[in-house]
C-alpha cells in the first residue's frame, strides 16, 4: 500500500502461529502490518511483546514508534491520509484484542476518568491508558477524544472520581488544558484537591506546560503508570 515493501510476518494464522523471536518485533514491522489493515496480525505482534515486557513499556516503545513511522511516511508524502487512517483504526481493533481482563475486582477500584480536551482528535493515547490503569485495579471511565469543558466538569460532579487524565497533541491547546484542568478543580472541591494529570504529545513543550495546575504532566505511559500505582496505594 506504499511506495517500499514493509516488512511483514509470514502469512499464517495468527492462533495457529509460533511465537516469532522478540528480534523480529520491530516498528518497521508494526507499521506495515498497521497499515495493511491487518488487526488480526498486529494483535498478535502485540500480545507476543506484551509476553516479553510490561504493558506501559510495550506501548510506550514498540507501539509508540509503529505509530511515529506512520506519521512521518504519511508527513513525507510516502503514504497518504488513507494509510494513516487506516493504521489507526487497526490499530484501535487490535488494541480492543488484546485490552486487559481485570476480572471482578476491575469494577471495584477507584474511578479514573479520561478525557482528550476540546478540540483534541486523537484517543490512541486514552485506549493505551485505559489498558494500564486496568491493571493496576482502577475502575476506567475512557469519555474518548473532543470532550467539551463543561460536560466533563459534569461528568467529574456526578461521579465519584478519584483520578483524572486529561489529553492533549497540540502545544497551542495549552490553554484549553488550563481552563478543562480548572473546571475540575472547581467540579469536584476537595482537600486535597481531585488529582489530575496530564498527558500527550504537547507536554513535549515547556512553554505549553508551563503553570498548569495539575499534578503532574507525563511525558509516557510509563510516567503515568507509576503516578497511579502510588495513588491507588494511598487511597486504600
Amino acid at each position: 500500500m506504499s511506495d517500499e515493501t514493509p516488512l511483514r510476518l509470514p502469512s499464517v494464522d495468527p492462533l495457529e502461529a509460533t511465537r516469532p523471536h522478540p528480534s523480529t518485533l520491530t516498528p518497521e514491522l508494526l507499521a506495515g502490518l498497521l497499515a495493511d489493515g491487518d488487526d488480526e496480525l498486529v494483535a498478535w505482534v502485540l500480545r507476543d511483546a506484551l509476553a516479553e515486557r510490561p504493558r506501559a513499556e510495550v506501548y510506550d516503545g514498540l507501539l509508540r514508534e509503529a505509530m511515529d513511522l506512520v506519521g512521518e511516511r504519511w508527513a513525507s508524502g510516502r503514504w497518504t491520509v488513507a494509510e494513516e487512517h487506516l493504521a489507526s483504526q487497526t490499530l484501535l481493533r487490535a488494541l480492543d484484542a488484546v485490552r486487559p481482563d481485570p476480572g471482578p475486582e476491575g469494577r471495584t477500584g477507584p474511578l479514573a476518568v479520561l478525557a482528550g480536551v476540546a478540540g483534541e482528535r486523537h484517543m490512541i493515547g486514552l485506549v493505551c491508558l485505559d489498558h494500564i490503569l486496568q491493571e493496576s485495579a482502577w475502575t476506567v471511565a475512557d469519555l474518548g477524544a473532543d470532550v467539551p469543558v463543561d460536560d466533563l466538569a459534569r461528568f467529574v460532579a456526578r461521579n465519584e472520581v478519584a483520578l483524572v487524565a486529561l489529553a492533549a497533541s497540540d502545544p497551542a491547546r495549552g490553554s484549553v488544558v488550563a481552563e478543562t484542568a480548572a473546571a475540575v478543580r472547581a467540579a469536584r472541591p476537595s482537600t486535597p484537591p481531585l488529582p489530575i494529570i496530564v498527558g500527550g504529545r504537547f507536554t513535549g513543550d515547556p512553554a505549553a506546560t508551563s503553570g498548569l495546575d495539575v499534578d503532574r504532566v507525563v511525558g509516557s505511559l510509563v510516567e503515568a503508570e507509576v503516578f497511579a500505582r502510588s495513588l491507588a496505594a494511598r487511597l486504600a
